[in-house]
């Protein structure tokens, strides 16, 4: 996958902050006085936990792959799949560098996925579905 430079950044944000706010909590967690205190910190730590695991996922591990007649898209623990008879259409924005998939029923996912690997992408996506097109365009109002 392709991700922006700023996308990567607030990532590695995000997983670095989560990863201190559990160092810090865990540490605070010895010092917590009352039950009330101790619980509040074991939710702060699951919650930094949880962001750490969502930010890091997705600069870790994120790809794309076609099986079954459904595109799989992952990225760490967030992952979503998608019927390949229903899409209809891939269009490539060259000026954003976004591509873009069109369904059946007129909705669209941006597809974050490197240029160099779009041939490959398509081929196996048209070895389920065909009938899928696809279109280079310069801008959206080409």
């Amino acid at each position: 996958m392709k991700l922006p430079v700023y996308i990567v950044l607030l990532l590695a944000l995000g997983a670095a902050s989560g990863a201190v706010a559990v160092v810090f909590n865990v540490l605070k967690i010895f010092s917590a006085a009352t039950a009330q205190g101790v619980v509040l910190l074991a939710l702060l730590i699951a919650l930094a936990l949880l962001l750490t695991a969502l930010c890091a996922g997705v600069l870790v591990y994120p790809y794309y792959t076609v099986k079954n007649g459904r595109l799989y898209s992952v990225m760490g623990v967030l992952r979503a799949s998608y019927d390949v008879n229903e899409i209809s259409e891939l269009v490539y924005f060259k000026a954003q560098g976004k591509l873009v998939m069109y369904t059946v029923s007129d909705k669209f996912t941006v597809l974050l996925l490197a240029e160099s690997k779009h041939e490959a992408f398509i081929k196996a996506l048209r070895a389920q579905n065909p009938k899928i097109l696809y279109d280079n365009k310069i801008n959206e109002t080409d």
